[in-house]
């Protein structure tokens, strides 16, 4: 997947976008839905533009105030923003939202957008829903309706996704091939599971075959201790072939192994706690972020010192024993929090350590020192004093963001999936590629007995896995998938795959295939193993040819083990 046009539900600040940069993918942002008006700007000032459009800054606040009227936007990313208070933000704050809105096609509230609008040639659309409702965190204060229908939760906005689906296939609107789902594990538990096992049948239901994986930030190089669960599912429709194709390589992929996957690619790199934290206190900038972040010296914010982990201790030492931070929250100056770092500011009052700055949690989540330093170039007031892109708010943005190294990994998934059902498609068309096992019988019977060689069972026994059997002639026919030959060398569509990923294909049919196969030899019948591509080839007719032939030497034997021949690879 070279190119991809994109979809962001609930986008922040562009994870999704971020990782598929990463992965060298030209994307073509072509919809997000965000409705925090820092998240929105953060998005635009980070992905796309960091400057306003000249007919916006024409704009007077009257009218960016009307045009923005027809949104339901957040300041918390909680509750709905009043439009009394959209009005007394600077007129500079409403310009640069509504570029942002403009720029990156985003259609803000969720609740509003009708399926109908959406475009017919979406490659991915991501959807992370609120959380709030499902994590631990969330009931310990009380959430606890999770995502169940009409609760009118934040994490029941989940359903509004199968509502925008719903209404695209009715408007005969092309669904999105790929669709990828990142929340919590907790979707597992007792509680979510009945609701998460819905949604995945409304899913199927609309065409799409889905497999969730339980993966954490930590595997992939972020040294973040941050457990989520990712879901991707893929548009079949009716397609039976895309369908098996998707079933196979889905098969032999783990958890383990999606991790694996990674590490074996050129993007995973493995960074440690110590990369991500900036502690040149030299540097003004890094100086002014680490007392920004050093509360006061109270009660209270000593316990969360002595509670908490002390990445760096009093004697200004790393500690070597923390390989990961804790999960980055929307908080830093709380307790529990991600770690906490001595820093002795020398202004009095202040306590003598710090949490983790705004750059860091950044940092942490995946993204860089430039996109945390675009968001300060580039700030701006909404009300006289308080900062767009303030401590708490790019703490917050991080906290509700995605590890963009997970999303790399999740991503490389999709690209692979994606040649292998492009390539199916295109073989099918050129119907170079594969019969049902119906047909392949058909044609190997038809010619058979057409050399007066029949098939006849009544009542012998013979071998229960064949799928042609020969008792005359002792002989047993199977038919094999077409990824591999002899030498492990990939074949048709999984050509371009990663070697590892498909060696595990190809062990798990190999054994199915000879525990076939050696059903037959054992009770001293012949096997004759045909690669199902083979009769759709130019040596259809010599393949036929080699099995009435091998068929025939089967005739008069006595109770010797069988031999194995197989056709067309070798």
């Amino acid at each position: 997947m070279k190119k991809c046009n994109l979809v962001e539900f609930f986008s922040g600040i562009g994870s999704q976008y971020k990782a598929l940069k990463n992965l060298k993918v030209q994307v073509n942002t072509i919809g997000t839905s965000e409705w925090d008006v820092h998240a929105i700007a953060a998005y635009d000032i980070m992905h796309t533009s960091i400057s306003i459009p000249d007919d916006i800054i024409d704009m007077e606040k009257d009218e960016l105030l009307k045009m923005l009227s027809k949104y339901t936007f957040s300041n918390s990313g909680k509750t709905p923003l009043d439009y009394k208070s959209l009005k007394t933000y600077s007129k500079l704050a409403l310009q640069r939202i509504y570029a942002s809105i403009k720029n990156n096609r985003n259609y803000v509230d969720i609740n509003q957008l009708d399926g109908s609008m959406l475009s017919s040639e979406i490659d991915i659309l991501t959807y992370s829903f609120p959380c709030q409702d499902l994590s631990n965190v969330g009931a310990f204060h009380g959430y606890n309706k999770g995502i169940d229908k009409n609760s009118g939760s934040r994490s029941s906005l989940l359903w509004q996704v199968g509502r925008i689906l719903t209404e695209m296939h009715e408007s005969h609107i092309d669904l999105p091939r790929f669709l990828l789902m990142e929340n919590v594990p907790t979707l597992l538990s007792k509680r979510h599971w009945p609701n998460f096992k819905t949604w995945i049948d409304d899913l199927e239901s609309l065409g799409y075959y889905s497999k969730f994986f339980e993966l954490n930030a930590s595997s992939f190089g972020l040294p973040q201790n941050r457990p989520r669960l990712l879901m991707i599912s893929v548009y079949i429709g009716s397609n039976k072939l895309v369908k098996k194709v998707v079933e196979e390589f889905f098969s032999v992929k783990s958890d383990d192994v999606i991790v694996q996957d990674y590490h074996d690619s050129k993007y995973f790199h493995e960074y440690h706690v110590s990369d991500f934290l900036r502690t040149d206190y030299n540097n003004p900038m890094l100086f002014k972020e680490a007392v920004e972040c050093t509360p006061n010296d109270t009660v209270s914010r000593r316990k969360i010192w002595e509670e908490n982990p002390q990445i760096i201790n009093e004697r200004n030492e790393f500690n070597e024993s923390i390989e990961s931070i804790r999960t980055i929250t929307t908080k830093q100056d709380r307790n529990p929090n991600s770690g906490n770092l001595y820093f002795d500011s020398g202004i009095e009052g202040k306590s003598h350590f710090r949490y983790l700055t705004p750059r860091e949690c950044l940092l942490f989540m995946g993204f860089t020192d430039e996109d945390y330093e675009k968001l300060v170039q580039n700030e701006i007031e909404f009300h006289k004093g308080d900062a767009f892109f303030s401590r708490d708010k790019i703490i917050r943005m991080a906290g509700n963001s995605i590890p963009v190294k997970l999303l790399e990994g999740v991503f490389l998934q999709i690209m692979q999936l994606d040649e292998v059902i492009e390539a199916v498609k295109e073989q099918e068309e050129k119907k170079h590629m594969y019969y049902d096992i119906d047909t392949l019988k058909k044609i190997v019977k038809s010619y058979l007995y057409s050399k007066g060689i029949r098939s006849i069972l009544k009542g012998q026994n013979y071998p229960s896995n064949a799928d042609i059997a020969y008792p005359k002639y002792f002989t047993a026919i199977y038919f094999k998938d077409y990824y591999f030959n002899k030498n492990n060398q990939f074949v048709n569509i999984l050509s371009n795959l990663s070697r590892s990923s498909w060696e595990r294909v190809f062990i798990k049919n190999d054994n199915s295939m000879d525990a076939k196969v050696r059903e037959a030899t054992d009770m001293g019948w012949n096997a004759i193993v045909i690669w199902k591509d083979q009769l759709m080839g130019e040596n259809k007719e010599s393949i036929l040819e080699d099995i009435a032939e091998l068929v025939k030497t089967g005739i008069g034997r006595d109770n010797q083990k069988g031999k194995v021949s197989f056709l067309g690879r070798y």
